[in-house]
């Protein structure tokens, strides 16, 4: 029971984290082109980026971890 609530977690974390990310790309691509910021560019986007990406191997590790050890 314990292995599938956490596989459950685990995917929908991964999902819920893919969908978000892929919105804020496609938020980013229909910006009109002058609206970006330096800031954005230097700081934000690639920290989003990172963020995403944590959290995208947390999820997936978790997936991976509990289906090879169970």
């Amino acid at each position: 029971m314990k292995l599938i609530l956490i596989l459950l977690v685990g995917m929908g974390g991964l999902w819920l984290s893919v969908k978000q990310l892929l919105r804020n790309v496609r938020e980013i691509r229909l910006k009109p082109k002058g609206a970006h910021r330096t800031e954005d560019k230097v700081f934000n986007y690639p920290l989003m980026f990172l963020w995403f990406g944590y959290l995208i191997v947390f999820f997936g590790g978790l997936i991976v971890n509990n289906l090879i050890i169970h």
